[in-house]
């Protein structure tokens, strides 16, 4: 293998907050970056605006139906990452040499996923478990990862 081939190494289901609803993705990561793929769009009456739990209920929810509902729907190709990105013209990837910081926390339900770049902060949730985001992302993140655990 040259350092010119991009592999894809893991990937996970993730939730990204809207103003107006929820978006569920598929993080993929890459040997040279992170591919950002969109899989479904929750709107806003799915929504409940009274609390944060509620609106990260909303947003399990969310990730337990994604994968319920891979029937009928075009099977994004995990090993080729311009297939990836040419799958959805929303989708997009994060260079690792434009990550400033990604810090990952875990909870008793999720984990939180907050990645800053040099012109953007993106914020995602995942049930996967934290060794596993931690484990694909360290070897390429290397100290801009930071990891916190809140017990409850």
């Amino acid at each position: 293998m040259t350092d010119s081939v991009e592999e894809v190494v893991g990937e996970f289901s993730v939730l990204a907050k809207l103003s107006l609803g929820s978006q569920r993705l598929r993080l993929f990561v890459t040997t040279r970056r992170i591919l950002v793929a969109h899989v479904g769009k929750r709107g806003a009456g799915g929504v409940i605006t009274t609390s944060l739990l509620g609106r990260l209920g909303d947003g399990l929810e969310d990730l337990l139906k994604s994968g319920r509902e891979k029937a009928g729907r075009k099977k994004l190709d995990s090993h080729d990452p311009h297939r990836i990105l040419s799958a959805n013209s929303d989708n997009f990837a994060i260079g690792y040499e434009d990550i400033v910081k990604v810090e990952l926390v875990e909870t008793p339900s999720i984990v939180a996923i907050e990645v800053v770049t040099r012109g953007d902060k993106l914020e995602f949730f995942t049930m996967e478990k934290l060794g596993i985001v931690e484990r694909l992302l360290e070897k390429h993140l290397n100290d801009k990862l930071n990891i916190r655990r809140l017990t409850g």
